[in-house]
């Protein structure tokens, strides 16, 4: 039920309708874009802080970034110290052939020319381990077995007694002590063998 009539022209009402309504929309408008200001405006300020606190937080990490590259590269130079130390193991673990020759050498010239090297006959020098079940008549790996001429016993036994001395050889052995049947000055054959 109308309580009131409007006695205005039609034109005066349409223009305050439109007036009206442009003000409400306006005010729509203000405030939605005041609000996509406010929330754009706390994002930066929010991003601005994040971003201090992230610098602040790299500044902070950046001794101990350092020292994790630091220590990642002792690991690499400590994996190839490892690398060099079991190749030098392993080099130090094998027998050195110019160390037996002159061993033998050393313990020939100790007899002043009274004995001499023929052959120095070497069976598995590197084996580092003794194997079992073998023949009597078969050398174990590690056998160093020396042969030559000598021209009496005791440079025979001295030059045994020098292999001995060495330390080289765990056990030095006796084979044979023979004297040639020929003409001439005495000469005695021997063989001696080493175990290492």
């Amino acid at each position: 039920m109308k309580t009131a009539i409007n006695l205005l022209p039609p034109v005066y009402r349409r223009q305050r309708l439109v007036r009206r309504r442009a003000i409400q929309w306006c005010v729509v408008l203000v405030s939605a874009l005041s609000t996509l200001g406010v929330a754009y405006w706390y994002k930066v300020h929010e991003s601005h802080v994040l971003q201090r606190q992230l610098a602040a937080a790299e500044r902070e990490s950046r001794p101990s970034r350092n020292m994790l590259r630091q220590i990642s590269s002792m690991r690499g130079q400590i994996e190839k110290l490892q690398q060099h130390q079991s190749i030098a193991q392993e080099l130090e673990q094998q027998r050195q052939v110019l160390a037996l020759l002159g061993v033998v050498s050393q313990a020939a010239r100790q007899t002043q020319g009274r004995l001499r090297v023929i052959d120095c006959r070497v069976v598995d020098l590197q084996a580092t381990e003794v194997a079992e079940s073998r023949g009597e008549g078969s050398l174990r790996a590690g056998t160093v077995t020396v042969t030559g001429v000598a021209l009496d016993s005791p440079a025979v036994a001295g030059f045994e007694q020098e292999l001995m001395r060495s330390g080289l050889f765990a056990d030095v052995k006796l084979i044979k002590s023979n004297e040639r049947n020929q003409l001439g000055p005495e000469l005695f054959d021997y063989e001696v063998r080493c175990e290492l």
